[in-house]
């Protein structure tokens, strides 16, 4: 082989310089490639994520389209009438709420790619005759950076709807223009963030909307009849549409507060029966409210509903997911399930009290009648308990030298009674309960952080069976899904002793400007004013 001129006209020391420096190249160009297999190795895997992320989208945009296209064809196809006019009314209020709740759900899937423009629909002037409260909003400094001084060159004006009970008032938002001759720099102040972007509601409008519906149990057509004899017609779609948007808003407010529910060691469970319309079935289905909520003793007042279709134990098991704790409940065979996987039963004497009440009510029981002086007697020394407002300590402290005893008393009452009545008798089913699941329903007595019954979650739930008389129904399982949402942020500042029209005006006033790190900061038990807030950070 030859070797080229130059190489042969050096020596041996020179060869072998060049060879190591050539070998370096090499190894350096076989890094370079690796370190670029691995670059495109990385581009690769994020690619195949983002198609994944894609088409995950788009199938749930798909979905969700489908689902808006069944619920615009279930509330405009022609059909056989087989509803009356308040329950077809009360079932177009929730579809024009899911449609709502569903639009914006697709619109934050999609991409924010640029598209054209698209006519805005006309908006009717609000009334002249409504009062109005201007609101102004300039710049903090009307000095360009340049130095010179800007030059009001006019204003944009825009309304929006407010509501005090029986009146309502309009608040005009004025956002004056400024100028720098010298540069041409045009200033004004941004366009506060709103819970409905673009919507004429004010926040106080939409959180009396919510609190009338889901608090005082009034459907919307009857807001737009009390609407339209304060003076402006507001169709019933559009409140819907305003009810779709704000359950939207506030579902990672009420996501954080069942995370911070699940942080209890004791909770209370309770489920009640909720009727559902199904589209193209023409009748209502059993559906079912679940209400779980802390403890009366907890530092932390609490209550989050959950609307599911039917009463499947499976339902408690999703929604408690992987919390081990202490659950107060009834005899329901739902719950068995946690109860197999470390889940602590606690019994409800209030249950096993009915029983004998329900005899003494009906047939004047004797037995029944000295069964229930038993239980008065223990109901006693959990009022003393309130009463006397102990800690925990001090409760189990009480329930051992007086609570214990008595339930023993009871139970080897109930066992000499058992075998003195016939088997079958709803006298020998009420013993049997209460003796079958004594060590649930006595479990209290060991621990001063469990209550005696069920009572507190119970009295959570009780709007929900006020509220039936006037639903009617629930007209879909969103629709369900959203009242149970807002439900829980009302009922909870009501735990709290908040006003919930305060409470939801300002949540919803704050929320789309909340960072997701301090979602908790709006918690009903967190929960501050902003005034207050304000004259906090003042001082």
């Amino acid at each position: 082989m030859e070797l080229p001129r130059e190489w042969a006209q050096m020596d041996a020391d020179q060869l072998r310089d060049l060879s190591a420096t050539l070998f370096e190249r090499l190894q350096q160009q076989e890094k370079q490639l690796a370190e670029r297999d691995t670059e495109l190795s990385v581009r690769e895997k994020q690619l195949a994520r983002n198609d994944e992320e894609l088409k995950r989208k788009q199938l749930k945009i798909d979905q969700l389209t489908h689902e808006i296209a069944t619920l615009n064809r279930w509330r405009y196809a022609k059909r056989s009438e087989q509803i009356d006019a308040v329950q077809r009314s009360l079932l177009d209020e929730s579809i024009d709420a899911d449609i709502e709740a569903i639009s914006l759900e697709i619109e934050a899937l999609q991409q924010k790619t640029p598209s054209t423009p698209r006519e805005q629909p006309r908006r009717a002037a609000l009334p002249a005759t409504f009062p109005r409260r201007e609101i102004r909003h300039e710049p903090e400094h009307t000095q360009c950076s340049c130095g010179c001084q800007l030059e009001r060159i006019g204003e944009d004006v825009s309304e929006k709807l407010d509501y005090n009970p029986g009146l309502f008032q309009v608040e005009r938002h004025i956002r004056g223009k400024w100028v720098c001759r010298q540069c041409e720099r045009l200033i004004q102040a941004p366009v506060a963030p709103h819970i409905i972007d673009k919507g004429i509601p004010t926040t106080g409008l939409l959180a009396q909307v919510l609190v009338a519906k889901y608090l005082d149990h009034l459907p919307l057509y009857r807001q737009e009849q009390i609407f339209s004899r304060a003076g402006l017609a507001l169709p019933r779609s559009t409140l819907a549409q305003w009810v779709g948007a704000c359950g939207q808003g506030l579902q990672p407010l009420v996501d954080t507060l069942k995370a911070a529910l699940l942080t209890r060691t004791v909770l209370h469970a309770d489920e009640t029966p909720v009727p559902m319309l199904k589209p193209g079935l023409n009748r209502t289905h059993r559906a079912y409210l679940w209400s779980y909520s802390s403890s009366e003793y907890d530092l932390l007042p609490a209550v989050v509903y959950d609307f599911a279709e039917g009463r499947g134990g499976q339902h408690a098991r999703d929604f408690l997911g992987s919390w081990s704790g202490k659950l107060v409940c009834d005899d329901y065979s739902g719950y068995k399930a946690l109860f197999e996987r470390g889940v602590v039963e606690v019994g409800c004497m209030a249950h096993a009290r009915r029983k004998f009440h329900d005899l003494y009510a009906n047939h004047s029981s004797e037995l029944a009648e000295e069964a229930l002086r038993y239980f008065a007697a223990l109901y006693e020394i959990e009022r003393l308990v309130r009463e006397q407002k102990l800690d925990s300590k001090g409760r189990l402290q009480l329930r051992q030298q007086r609570s214990k005893p008595m339930a023993e008393a009871l139970r080897q009452w109930l066992t000499r009674q058992r075998g003195q009545v016939p088997d079958g008798s709803a006298t020998a089913k009420a013993i049997e309960y209460c003796l079958g699941r004594w060590a649930a329903l006595t479990r209290y007595l060991e621990d001063g952080d469990l209550p005696i019954d069920n009572n507190h979650v119970e009295n959570r739930i009780r709007p929900v069976a006020l509220g039936r008389s006037n639903w009617l129904f629930v007209g879909s399982l969103r629709a369900g899904q959203r009242a149970a949402n807002i439900m829980s942020l009302i009922q909870s500042a009501k735990l709290n002793g908040h006003d919930p029209y305060r409470y939801l005006k300002d949540v919803l006033e704050r929320l789309p400007t909340q960072p997701a790190s301090r979602m908790e900061e709006l918690l009903p038990h967190r929960w501050q004013p902003t005034q207050l807030l304000t004259e906090t950070s003042s001082r």
